[in-house]
């Protein structure tokens, strides 16, 4: 074989580190919302135009007080109102009139499985956990999305949940997104909370993605609270996180509610998932000097022709 001329050498160089894994990692978003649709107050058909539709580029929704599996056709058009996606829902099977549920973009993201903490229902009376394992095709990311709606009514059952989903967290070993109406009551002003915040957030396993701004995310002339959380746990507390509380400015007018519409807020977060290239086979830079080696006789060819008809 011929030897490779400097010029031609750097050249291979540079396309193979090109073409080659050290490329620079790229980020991908991911959006996720948390809405609880008050099941028994609100017509679902309302909330999916006013305050689901008008959001867009959202990849999953968890919903939490969703009335019955017939909700859930205005919660999908609702998601899917103005983007060039196809949406597909799961439904929990616990909580009854207030059950959980999962919408995602299934053009971004692939549904792995999904099951539910029925341990973490606390005897059987209210919503069990509901879990998705989800594959974000743009980076390849495995990781778990969970909606949670936890007792109002109980402290002590509240505190029990709390505890479960902190020692569940803690034994996962994908990236996890917990969203939901925890019922954590953290004021607005103070900062003053309920144990459960404590409870679930216990030892680092799971990060409050916290809003810049607070407002209350029940419309309530009671309370000036935070109900509504986006948590975080494992490689996902790494991602780079941002959350808001949706239509908190007064000139929203979204409180008092009325009985269609919700009587909380939405929340989003926005995470960026770094984007892993594939490696380069080693025989990637084989291939490329042979191709240059080709060349290179082809011009030689070439040259002699030329020189010989001189």
């Amino acid at each position: 074989m011929n030897r490779l001329t400097p010029v031609t050498l750097l050249l291979t160089l540079l396309l193979v580190f090109l073409l080659g894994g050290n490329l620079r990692a790229n980020a991908s978003e991911l959006k996720v919302a948390s809405f609880n649709v008050e099941s028994g107050d609100a017509v679902p058909s309302v909330i999916a135009r006013k305050h689901i539709a008008p959001l867009q580029d959202i990849d999953i929704w968890g919903f939490s007080e969703v009335q019955n599996a017939s909700w859930l056709p205005d919660l999908e058009q609702g998601t899917e109102e103005g983007e060039n996606a196809d949406f597909q829902t799961i439904l929990g099977s616990t909580g009854g009139g207030d059950r959980l549920a999962i919408v995602y973009n299934s053009n971004l993201l692939e549904e792995l499985k999904h099951y539910e903490l029925d341990d973490i229902n606390i005897g059987g009376r209210v919503r069990a956990p509901l879990v998705a394992q989800f594959q974000f095709k743009p980076t390849g990311e495995e990781f778990l999305f969970v909606v949670n709606h936890l007792y109002r009514t109980s402290e002590s059952s509240r505190h029990q949940q709390a505890r479960l989903l902190n020692e569940w967290g803690r034994s996962q070993q994908l990236p996890i997104i917990a969203a939901g109406d925890y019922n954590f009551d953290w004021d607005v002003v103070s900062g003053v909370h309920d144990e459960g915040w404590d409870l679930i957030t216990a030892d680092d396993v799971f990060t409050w993605v916290k809003p810049e701004k607070l407002v209350a995310t029940i419309c309530s002339n009671r309370y000036d609270s935070v109900l509504d959380f986006v948590f975080v746990a494992g490689e996902a507390k790494n991602w780079s996180a941002s959350s808001v509380i949706l239509y908190g400015d007064p000139s929203d007018a979204y409180c008092p509610d009325d009985q269609t519409t919700s009587d909380h807020r939405p929340i989003l977060a926005t995470f960026q998932l770094e984007k892993s290239v594939e490696p380069t086979p080693p025989s990637r830079e084989q291939q490329l000097l042979e191709q240059i080696e080709l060349l290179e006789q082809e011009l030689l060819k070439l040259k002699t022709l030329v020189e010989d008809s001189n």
